[in-house]
């Protein structure tokens, strides 16, 4: 019998979203995956600390990106070419919440457009994450622009289907803004 573990389990769901969280945060994707990965030691070191709600635990690895962010801005002295850049002169939560937010909204659209049909599938990944035109994708796969836009109205409906629906269009919104 195949026991799956859960730390496999939990590092299969969140390693791309803290990937992106911290990517957002300083924009070095070598850097980006090293605070994931220093998230995921810093869980399994301090595992039964945390408690076991899913919840708790994807608190505790997002931030621990985060205060590894703060630290690395420290030691590096990054943080003040990052405030002359913004114009800020301190750190600012809200920033780290709205790309935390932006983050699991982004998560949870990938996760649903993984689970439509192939053909389905490739249109809304082409069209929302790639960004080519109806017209480029009709090129591209050899189908029509009808079919293009049925599989596009399919893809949308699961989204909607799944998704809040009063979330939906924010998340709709934050997803095309990554474009």
């Amino acid at each position: 019998m195949n026991v799956v573990d859960p730390d496999k389990l939990l590092f299969t769901k969140y390693y791309r979203a803290l990937c992106h969280f911290a990517w957002q945060l300083v924009h070095d994707e070598h850097l980006a995956e090293d605070l994931a990965q220093d998230a995921f030691i810093s869980y399994m070191q301090h595992k039964r600390g945390i408690a076991a709600d899913e919840r708790a635990i994807k608190s505790f690895l997002y931030s621990s990106v985060k205060f590894a962010v703060y630290n690395l801005n420290r030691k590096n002295k990054t943080m003040k070419r990052f405030w002359n850049r913004t114009g800020f002169e301190e750190a600012d939560d809200m920033d780290y919440e709205h790309e935390l937010i932006r983050t699991e909204f982004s998560r949870m659209i990938h996760e649903t457009i993984a689970t439509l049909p192939e053909g389905c599938r490739r249109v809304m990944t082409m069209s929302y994450v790639d960004g080519y035109s109806n017209e480029e994708i009709s090129e591209q796969l050899e189908i029509s622009l009808n079919t293009i836009k049925t599989h596009k109205k399919r893809g949308l409906h699961v989204l909607r289907s799944k998704l809040r629906p009063d979330y939906f269009s924010v998340a709709l919104a934050l997803f095309l803004s990554d474009l």
